[in-house]
């Protein structure tokens, strides 16, 4: 599968309270031709975010100030106008127990920090 279309500018959400991770993902997606990116810091951020740009695809980090990723992952796509949107989780744990939870609360896709552009290119991809 993959995320974005050729002819498709799809807006991208990151959603991490790690500046350097944020823009480290920023980098890699600019390279990759996205263009439609905004970046947030926090989970009350995150939903306001979500609601007025509409993006089809969430990076998401699981541990946020405010609110776990699981929790606003849940709220996210519980809202009537995100149905569609696609998350994709990014944390620092990347055992078999978080990997699960992260599925059973809607993530599609699992990065492990410290973001790699073979990573992020492999999530693009599918």
């Amino acid at each position: 599968m993959v995320i974005f279309g050729a002819t498709e500018m799809a807006r991208i959400l990151i959603v991490d309270d790690d500046a350097a991770s944020a823009q480290t993902l920023v980098r890699v997606l600019r390279e990759c031709g996205k263009r439609e990116i905004r970046v947030v810091a926090s989970a009350a951020g995150a939903l306001r975010a979500a609601v007025e740009f509409r993006p089809a695809v969430i990076f998401l980090d699981i541990e946020l100030p405010d609110m776990g990723g699981y929790e606003l992952a849940m709220l996210l796509h519980q809202h009537p106008q995100l149905q569609h949107m696609r998350l994709i989780a990014l944390t620092g744990e990347g055992g078999h127990p978080a990997r699960e939870q992260a599925r059973a609360s809607g993530f599609e896709r699992y990065i492990v920090k410290p973001i790699s552009d073979a990573a992020v290119r492999e999530v693009l991809e599918r």
